[in-house]
């Protein structure tokens, strides 16, 4: 099974916000216990090296490493206590993460104020842009 690597392709921040919440589900155990880079390339498509040229994304797999290595294996006789602390930290954890797509959500939206600012000063509107694509103009 040979895995596809981007090799033209750049880890924008959609991209890299992309993986990092992978990461962060793989975190609260989704997705088993065993993260490794190579993992991380399959479901990405970018290499070892790409990925921890990024400090969230080495930063977010660090911290999955940690996280997935002190968690104690699921058992029915838990006690209360170690279910809040597994509780709270998910919950600590989607904070972050919701914390993240609100940062992203605010950069598109600029993005988006500054593309219909331009189209307004060079006489376009933005409906002639949301208009759906015929099938001979789509490559």
């Amino acid at each position: 099974m040979g895995k596809s690597i981007r090799a033209n392709s750049k880890i924008n921040e959609l991209k890299a916000a992309s993986i990092i919440a992978k990461i962060q589900r793989w975190q609260d155990g989704e997705f088993g216990k065993k993260l490794t880079w190579e993992r991380i390339e399959a479901f990405s498509g970018f290499t070892r090296q790409a990925l921890s040229r990024h400090r969230a994304i080495a930063n977010a797999y660090q911290s999955a490493k940690r996280a997935l290595a002190t968690r104690r294996p699921s058992s029915g006789s838990r006690s209360t206590y170690g279910e809040l602390h597994q509780l709270d930290q998910t919950i600590q954890s989607l904070r972050e993460r919701l914390s993240q797509f609100e940062v992203l959500e605010q950069v598109w939206l600029e993005r988006w104020q500054r593309i219909a600012y331009h189209c307004s000063r060079r006489g376009l509107s933005i409906e002639e842009f949301d208009k759906p694509i015929d099938g001979q103009e789509r490559r």
